[in-house]
């Protein structure tokens, strides 16, 4: 049986992760492969934004660009999702739409006008070992929801995780309280 991985896709957080740090939480999956994944959360505000860490030493544009916490792995690491017009060193292609970036160049283009379309800061990464999201799928920790690019760089934060499950005529509403239930 081939083993299918699920690199560009949506993990929505269900009800058995509430109270831990994914609860509530959108994550894109950069990579999965038999080696494990990792990905972003990509509707979990920080308390800061690109002009904040510009002062913490970060050396970048002093810019009032939002920044998420990407995940609870190295947290002091600044990542980009950027749409694809503009390829970069040190940069993950994720699907022909949506890369990732630690690129020092992208930073360079952030103030200017050669900026990609698409722009979105992190800190940190959501992390698996081999064989640790597959299980966790198994468990019903994670709802599978395909990639959408307004998703990610048009929705609200608040809306991301209803509006990955609505594209698959999933209420999650229901289906939790329906998990909930049994």
């Amino acid at each position: 049986m081939t083993k299918r991985f699920l690199k560009s896709n949506f993990l929505i957080a269900l009800s058995s992760l509430e109270g831990g740090y994914f609860e509530d939480t959108i994550t894109l999956l950069i990579e999965h492969s038999a080696s494990g994944a990792f990905g972003v959360i990509v509707n979990k505000p920080a308390a800061t934004d690109l002009s904040d860490l510009s002062a913490a030493n970060f050396d970048l544009p002093k810019l009032a660009l939002p920044v998420l916490l990407g995940g609870p792995v190295e947290q002091d690491h600044l990542y980009f999702l950027h749409s694809t017009e503009r390829h970069y060193p040190q940069t993950i292609s994720i699907n022909s739409e949506i890369s990732l970036s630690t690129s020092r160049e992208l930073l360079q283009d952030l103030s200017k006008p050669c900026t990609p379309e698409y722009v979105l800061p992190f800190l940190g990464y959501a992390g698996w070992r081999a064989g640790q999201l597959e299980f966790e799928i198994k468990q019903g920790a994670w709802l599978i929801a395909p990639f959408e690019k307004n998703i990610v760089f048009s929705t609200p934060y608040s809306e991301r995780t209803t509006a990955a499950a609505k594209q698959m005529g999933i209420d999650l509403n229901l289906l939790i309280n329906d998990l909930n239930e049994h």
